[in-house]
């Protein structure tokens, strides 16, 4: 994270409205601050978006927060990627590949989704119907809470998926699972732990698992898909809705130097109209982009959607070039993708209902 304060993490959910809630940091979580809004599953899937910045250090660059990672991806020898798309709105990133192959071949794909922290009172997914039944086979039937979907050559294509409980990046799918709890829950308000012996509550506590009526466990899904390439060209298409990061407070972060400027590449022009209204709502999305390549990428663009015109936004590279009022693009040749993606909007409140709908 930038030299921030967040103190709020605000979703849009297409009809305008904010939701708003606890930033849900680790550290949060463990003092019993962590909430997960049933809102959320439906606010993924217009949530906000991601564009390309160098790779920082940690000391001076920002947390990934809530990042996707993928897609991952182990190229056989002989191929390559002709051509990489991407595009970013404040709704939706839409990523696209042509792979070039000589011959008949096949790759395993995955898509690995954020960490969601969960809370029984209701979780990130949502659950209405036979809630309890889903949340026991959350594992193997994970919640694609991010809306991921996968076209090859135009047509769609079905993967597969596992759920992980995830305690301090210790796996413990399998400890809940025994125990009779589910990995997820749904909105009927009750911690389905509690109609547990006692004795089973007492050691859920003991380990840390649960705290009250407050799980403390995070929840992931991962997909992958075995890809078939024919020789020739390929094309592939991925979307997904990522989770945004409300800033509240970047403060001299944004000043010549500093840390929000390096991270984003943020120029004079963004500086003085941020300042001019400083009431702009700031958010902050990261993406994770995995190796697998043979080689650099023959031709690279990315095309960046702020939403509205009255909107700011800031990424790298700062040679980007303005192309309609809302949109920017940068193209490449013989590109090899830096692993850490990010974008940083800046949006007018006053333009919000309009911006934050599809």
């Amino acid at each position: 994270m930038v030299d921030t304060q967040p103190v709020q993490r605000r979703i849009p959910d297409g009809t305008g409205r904010k939701q708003a809630g606890p930033v849900l940091s680790r550290a949060s979580a463990k003092t019993g601050g962590r909430q997960m809004m049933r809102t959320l599953l439906a606010a993924l899937c217009c949530a906000t978006t991601f564009a390309a910045i160098p790779a920082l250090a940690e000391s001076e660059g920002r947390g990934v927060g809530y990042a996707a990672t993928g897609p991952v991806f182990d190229l056989p020898a002989g191929m390559s990627v002709e051509r990489q798309e991407v595009h970013i709105s404040l709704h939706s990133v839409r990523l696209a590949y042509i792979f070039k192959s000589p011959a008949h071949q096949t790759a395993h794909f995955s898509f690995a989704m954020p960490e969601m922290p969960v809370d029984a009172n209701p979780d990130i997914a949502a659950l209405s119907e036979n809630s309890e039944a889903a949340g026991l086979a959350a594992d193997t039937q994970p919640p694609n809470y991010l809306n991921l979907s996968v076209r090859v050559n135009g047509k769609p294509l079905a993967f597969a998926g596992h759920g992980h409980a995830l305690l301090d990046g210790k796996d413990v799918t399998r400890q809940l699972l025994d125990a009779g709890v589910p990995l997820l829950s749904g909105p009927d308000g009750e911690s389905p732990w509690q109609h547990l012996p006692s004795q089973v509550q007492t050691k859920l506590e003991a380990s840390g698992l649960v705290h009250g009526d407050t799980a403390q466990w995070n929840y992931q899904a991962d997909f992958e898909w075995d890809q078939t390439f024919e020789p020739g060209e390929t094309r592939v298409e991925i979307s997904y809705a990522p989770v945004s990061e409300y800033l509240s407070d970047i403060g001299s972060s944004v000043d010549p130097g500093g840390s929000a400027t390096r991270a984003y590449c943020i120029d004079d022009a963004v500086r003085r109209a941020f300042l001019r209204k400083p009431s702009y709502e700031l958010y902050s999305v990261t993406h994770l982009a995995a190796g697998g390549w043979r080689g650099p990428v023959g031709h690279y663009r990315l095309t960046v959607d702020k939403g509205a015109a009255v909107n700011l936004v800031a990424f790298c590279p700062l040679e980007a070039k303005n192309v309609s009022p809302t949109t920017f693009e940068w193209t490449a040749k013989n590109l090899t993708p830096e692993r850490q993606l990010g974008v940083l909007f800046f949006v007018d409140p006053d333009s919000a209902s309009s911006s934050t709908q599809k």
